[in-house]
């Protein structure tokens, strides 16, 4: 913006005449476009106005075997990486099928891994301000390829299967980070392994997955007010190893396996009518994937295939597209979204 404008039109505007903080931002402003210098000088200028503007949220990316933590920063659809080599616990040395959330300033790993001998239900935690683990009270019950979220300050793990026979669970149960203690809530009407679920109003909804039989259409709703699971009407196409996101007062359940193809489709559910109606595709199948909302659109990261292909939902145009494309090294991770992190720029692109 020319300076001239400022000295005519800004300055000399009546509500910054008449307002000392304002006009003196406008002088502040004035002084920088004419000396840049004075930014890094002891001068007395106010230069919060000046650093660079941070991301509300950033998409964290966990992976184990590689021992690294990435961010995705929306604003330059780019991966960055954070930290290398956090300092692991020793008990996590064999994480597999782990799921991520974040909860006060903290990213929590809920193993969900298949053990051959010893099932695991294992709970780190790392505190991405002081960057150090804590290793949690477990589950009550190992859940292999179940589904985790966090509502009203709690995390949630519904569903999965059990290592040893490999009964599919309808079971449920809920962490108090206060206490460090997981404890069982009310089971879901039907048994799911490799389901999704995400919250909306107050509720945490879960559809889809398999059972030991078939591909689920099903969906429901857990109400921690009443400790009561509903159905809701199903979904129009069964969908395991699918994707769910609350988005727009909505819930999308995008992409998956129907038992005998994976999927490009998506659909949503509208709760105050109780009905599923279609969306666009997606560009690519997919199946096993992480989802999320940031900057108000839908993300979806490949986390279990080395082609990190990252695509976006913008419902101001209803169209899909692929905002990043590029290979890893490696093929297990997790995302979550994070954000009002005091240190938060470490975990965005410096642009």
């Amino acid at each position: 913006m020319d300076k001239s404008y400022i000295t005519d039109n800004v300055l000399n505007n009546d509500v910054v005449k008449t307002n000392p903080e304002s006009h003196l931002l406008v002088s502040d402003t004035l002084k920088v476009m004419s000396q840049p210098s004075l930014l890094c000088s002891e001068s007395g200028i106010n230069n919060t106005l000046f650093s660079r503007r941070l991301p509300n949220a950033v998409l964290l990316m966990f992976e184990f075997i590689s021992n690294t933590i990435k961010a995705f920063d929306y604003r330059t659809n780019s991966w960055i990486t954070v930290h290398t080599n956090p300092s692991l616990e020793d008990s996590m040395t064999h994480l597999q099928c782990y799921s991520t959330v974040f909860l006060g300033r903290c990213l929590y790993i809920v193993d969900s891994g298949l053990r051959l001998t010893d099932p695991y239900k294992g709970v780190w935690r790392y505190n991405l301000v002081t960057h150090t683990w804590q290793e949690m009270s477990p589950m009550q019950e190992s859940r292999f390829l179940m589904s985790v979220t966090v509502l009203k300050g709690c995390i949630y793990a519904m569903g999965g299967g059990r290592d040893d026979d490999g009964t599919t669970l309808r079971t449920a149960e809920r962490y108090q980070p206060n206490i460090n203690q997981w404890t069982f809530i009310a089971s879901m009407n039907e048994e799911r392994i490799s389901t999704s679920c995400t919250t909306l109003n107050n509720k945490i909804y879960i559809c889809g997955g398999r059972n030991n039989h078939r591909s689920l259409n099903t969906a429901e709703y857990y109400n921690p007010d009443t400790n009561q699971w509903t159905l809701i009407t199903p979904m129009g196409t069964p969908r395991c190893e699918l994707g769910v996101v609350a988005y727009m007062g909505h819930i999308f359940a995008v992409g998956g396996c129907d038992g005998s193809r994976y999927l490009r489709s998506a659909e949503a559910y509208d709760p105050v009518t109780n009905t599923w109606y279609d969306v666009p595709e997606m560009v690519h199948r997919r199946s096993y994937f992480d989802i999320a909302v940031m900057n108000k659109r839908i993300f979806v990261v490949s986390c279990h295939t080395r082609n990190r292909i990252v695509e976006c939902y913008d419902y101001t145009t209803n169209t899909w597209s692929v905002v990043f494309s590029g290979k890893d090294h490696y093929d297990e991770a997790s995302c979550c979204v994070i954000s009002g992190l005091p240190n938060m720029a470490e975990y965005c692109s410096p642009h």
